[in-house]
């Protein structure tokens, strides 16, 4: 015996008494069935079968293969069931992080659809900041994240694919000291403490000349970030703290459109080109998609054109709204 197959052969034809009905079983021809045991029984040297011109029947050379065979043949196929679950479980697996805001938003939708439409999938969403996102895709933690994709253009060894994009806007509570103002400006706006996610140095060089960053945050030293004073890592928490006192926050309007309509936040009149989000999937480069990852991608990508935030916006408004960035350094101070 030299292969798992020898086996069922002789099971096979043990079992039929017949070659019509044990090639059925084999999936073989007869006459296929027939070289098959001749070619056996010059390796094993002995006759395993009685033949007849209608039947067979086997010979004790036959019995012992008969008396071990079973569990062999089981073995094997056990074997290859638990390659092919795991080759199928692993196909199944994937993880994304997401995050902020609206990236937040558009990867549990493509993540809920995605379920509904496999339900065999067995993916994992971690909601993340920008940075955390990053590092998860580069460290192998997720294999994909959807982000703000502009800050994965520094690194090289990942890829971008821009979705699209939403304005941001500044709110606060309805009882909050600034919607008394007529006109609040970003003197006004850094008198009190914000509430949000660590915030992409690109946009505090962006500020006005001569902004002191006051009691909105810090810039970090090491990375550039901005750094709120009240630091979060989730939406949900930006709104309790909100609604909890003085602070002020940022996010897309779509994404507090309700309480704006319940009277429960303000948006606060203070609008530059430069503040809006650009988002999208990365993922490390060179790296191989599973099957259940390209479908969770095209399950986003779905839900995504149809959502609030599927405008890209034009770089060409960065760049129209950027300042020098030695002049807007020389005015910027943590506070």
């Amino acid at each position: 015996m030299q292969t798992v197959r020898d086996l069922k052969i002789v099971r096979a034809l043990a079992k039929h008494r017949n070659f019509a009905r044990a090639s059925e079983e084999l999936s073989m021809s007869q006459p296929n069935l027939s070289r098959a045991l001749v070619r056996l029984e010059e390796r094993i040297g002995a006759p395993l079968f009685e033949r007849t011109r209608t039947s067979v029947a086997p010979t004790p050379y036959a019995n012992l293969i008969l008396d071990r065979c079973d569990p062999v043949i089981k073995g094997f196929e056990e074997i290859n069931q638990a390659i092919a679950e795991k080759r199928t479980a692993g196909d199944r697996r994937f993880c994304v992080s997401a995050g902020p805001l609206v990236a937040v938003a558009v990867g549990i939708e493509g993540y809920m659809a995605n379920s509904a439409a496999y339900r065999t999938s067995q993916g994992r969403l971690l909601i993340r900041d920008w940075r955390a996102c990053i590092e998860d895709v580069l460290t192998g933690r997720s294999d994909m994240a959807v982000t703000d994709t502009l800050s994965a253009m520094a690194y090289p060894e990942l890829e971008a694919e821009t979705l699209g994009g939403t304005p941001l806007a500044f709110f606060c509570d309805r009882r909050h000291p600034l919607t008394q103002l007529e006109a609040a400006g970003w003197d006004d706006l850094m008198r009190f403490p914000w509430a949000g996610t660590i915030v992409q140095g690109r946009f505090t060089q962006l500020l006005p000349p001569c902004v002191d960053l006051g009691a909105a945050g810090h810039v970090d030293p090491e990375t550039g970030d901005f750094v709120p004073a009240i630091c979060l890592d989730s939406f949900e928490a930006m709104v309790k703290a909100v609604r909890a006192g003085r602070a002020v926050s940022f996010a897309p309007p779509a994404l507090i459109r309700d309480e704006v309509d319940r009277g429960e936040f303000v948006l606060l009149p203070i609008h530059e080109a430069w503040m809006h989000m650009e988002y999208g999937l990365i993922w490390r480069r060179g790296k191989s998609w599973p099957r259940s990852l390209r479908r969770f991608v095209e399950k986003l990508k779905r839900s995504q054109s149809t959502s609030a935030y599927n405008t890209i916006p034009s770089s060409d408004n960065i760049a129209a709204a950027s300042i020098s960035k030695d002049n807007t350094s020389a005015g910027l101070h943590a506070g």
